[in-house]
């Protein structure tokens, strides 16, 4: 007898053994798990985050902005691999400021001096040019009443009909680099991600601009809430907390450096889609942000401006250009044409201009009407913001971007049939847009196995959560993901997280393993809801 109890006991324990160290005796379940995706923002300041071991505030004179770069200062680019301290030793040369990008491809400094030229030919220094100046691109603004049935520029792009389809997504970060934005906007509130203020180096990019609050109003017509009773409407619906302010103005002008900083900015913090209302000269420095941009699949929207001597970033390749049309659908005399005009959108004239949200000295948060190719950009950005909610994202097949292509195809040609000098493809058309069939990679949630197999796959819903209905597996790993370039392999520009990923790793070396993720064990059939966020942040490839 005493024999019998034993073998049992050690039977039992066996079984546990087994159990518990190779799951190789299961637990029958039957289980549904929920949960909720959101961007990750890392709590460091934004200051070590992004590699600028410098900062300074620009000051323009009336010489500077009539010439259109800063006397006596200068943008170094580095190579790889190369820092101020190759400069630090020259004669006459003061370091103002300087600035790296997370993997270190993109590094300059601004300098000041009265010989530029003893800065060439040393080993590192890429490229040496003035400091270049950018303006924001619009007219005046005047405080107005809120109505929607003044914001005639939605039903000529067919928004009544395009938010009956999408109102954005929780998932889709827009970075909006200008003069910052009323956070405390009521109807802007609960829409801002963690931003950032490049002139006075700080987390606050709050825009204190009384006479045109140009960030503001740029940043409503992407995403003021909308359908809440109260002042304009948004392309996006205002629904979901998506936008990542980003402040480079203080008035009306800022400078190449801290335009090019502000784009790595937003792209290493998450952003997959950027707006510039904003134009000026060629400058390496911009070309080189825009290009890591675009390597990390960021798709950049900017204002074809509204002088000809100011026409990039829009006049890069990698960037959509836009330019503006009035409320008659004719081409805004403002606006810039050329050869890379991409397309049209409203951007308003001196009898019609764009309401949106504002602010005033005497008023406070209101609303207010401007005008100019910074308007148009927008509504660009808002519909391409819709599109990426839908699932459309990165290049196709030929290499073109897949949002671009389907706004070029959809555009509503205006002026000369097919593309022209003054409407470039046409304007934007948000329904015949959305419901455009094109190969869509959307954000996936994905059970895994312990070894990393793909047990089940679901697409996130635009307000960011997730459900799995019939589970069956005891243990296993969540992982979030975008596939940007579809060729479903995790590498650089894509989306990507893991449920239980350590924060503190998963921001300062962002090419996360699963190794890392956590292993969840369900051992009872039930419903259950995961207790964390999962979050999800681009993979930022460092160099060997």
């Amino acid at each position: 007898m005493r024999l019998i109890k034993v073998l049992t006991l050690i039977t039992a324990l066996f079984v546990v053994l087994c159990f518990s160290l190779t799951g190789c005796i299961k637990p029958e379940v039957y289980y549904s798990l929920s949960g909720q995706v959101v961007p990750y923002f890392p709590e460091t300041s934004a200051h070590d985050s992004f590699q600028r071991t410098a900062a300074y505030t620009p000051i323009f004179s009336s010489k500077d902005i009539e010439q259109g770069f800063m006397s006596n200062q200068f943008i170094v680019l580095f190579d790889r691999g190369f820092d101020s301290t190759i400069i630090s030793g020259v004669y006459g040369v003061e370091i103002l400021d300087e600035f790296f990008s997370r993997d270190g491809s993109v590094g300059y400094a601004v300098v000041k001096t009265n010989d530029p030229s003893s800065l060439s030919g040393i080993e590192g220094v890429k490229s040496v040019e003035p400091e270049k100046i950018f303006t924001l691109q619009s007219e005046e603004s005047v405080p107005n009443d809120p109505l929607y049935s003044g914001q005639w520029n939605y039903p000529m792009i067919q928004m009544p009909q395009a938010w009956t389809i999408a109102k954005g997504s929780s998932t889709v970060v827009v970075a909006v680099i200008d003069s910052g934005a009323r956070l405390d906007h009521p109807d802007l509130e609960g829409i801002f991600l963690p931003g950032y203020d490049l002139i006075n180096d700080d987390d606050d990019p709050t825009d204190y601009d009384p006479v045109k609050s140009h960030g503001t109003h740029v940043t409503g017509t992407i995403a003021a809430k909308t359908n809440n009773s109260l002042g304009v409407s948004g392309m996006t619906w205002g629904e979901h907390c998506t936008i990542m302010p980003i402040k480079i103005f203080e008035a009306g002008e800022t400078t190449a450096g801290i335009l090019a900083s502000s784009i790595i900015f937003a792209v290493d913090h998450g952003a997959k889609i950027i707006n510039m209302s904003l134009a000026g000269g060629d400058a390496d420095v911009v070309a080189e942000a825009v290009k890591y941009a675009k390597e990390n699949e960021v798709l950049m929207i900017a204002a074809s401006g509204n002088k000809p001597y100011q026409r990039y970033p829009a006049l890069y390749d990698e960037v959509i250009s836009v330019g503006a049309v009035d409320n008659d659908m004719r081409w805004a005399s403002y606006s810039n044409y050329g050869v890379y005009l991409d397309l049209v959108a409203p951007g308003g004239s001196s009898s019609a201009q764009i309401l949106s949200t504002g602010y005033s000295t005497d008023e406070g948060n209101t609303y207010s009407y401007m005008q100019g190719t910074s308007m148009a950009a927008p509504h660009v950005t808002g519909l391409a913001a819709l599109l990426m909610a839908k699932g459309y994202a990165g290049k196709d097949g030929s290499g073109e971007e897949i949002i671009k292509k389907i706004l070029r195809e959809t555009a509503l040609d205006l002026g000369e049939n097919g593309w022209d000098q003054y409407y470039g493809f046409g304007l934007i058309q948000a329904y015949d847009s959305l419901t455009y069939e094109e190969e869509r990679r959307p954000l996936l949630v994905q059970i895994l196995s312990t070894s990393g197999e793909v047990i089940r796959e679901t697409e996130v819903n635009p307000d960011g959560s997730f459900l799995f209905d019939g589970l069956t597996e005891n243990y296993i790993k969540i992982r979030v993901w975008r596939d940007f370039n579809g060729n479903e392999e995790i590498d650089k520009g894509d989306l990507i997280g893991y449920y239980g990923y350590q924060e503190s790793d998963q921001y300062h070396a962002w090419n996360p393993s699963l190794d890392y993720a956590e292993t969840l064990s369900y051992l009872s059939s039930g419903s259950y809801e995961l207790t964390n966020p999962l979050h999800f942040f681009p993979i930022i490839e460092f160099p060997e």
